[in-house]
């Protein structure tokens, strides 16, 4: 499958990893700037093995926050 083989967001860049839940793929940069986590605020049945969530596990928290609009659940030493 050719599109596959293609960034989801730079379509004339190779791909470097792929979302296993999504099924979409993603290039060096999206990765390194942690645009490659399609949806970090819903369950993920890949996440324990997923390369993505492992590189770009602080910054998907933080965005799926803001996307929330709150503070990190579970976070100790947090407000009170």
């Amino acid at each position: 499958m050719e599109r596959m083989n293609k960034c989801r967001y730079h379509p004339d860049r190779d791909a470097c990893v792929v979302c296993q839940k999504m099924e979409v793929s993603y290039c060096q940069e999206c990765l390194d700037n942690c645009r490659a986590c399609t949806d970090p605020c819903l369950y993920c049945k890949f996440r324990q093995g997923c390369v993505i969530w492992e590189l770009c596990r602080r910054e998907a928290k933080k965005r799926c926050q803001e996307k929330k609009g709150g503070p990190e659940k579970g976070k100790k030493g947090g407000e009170g």
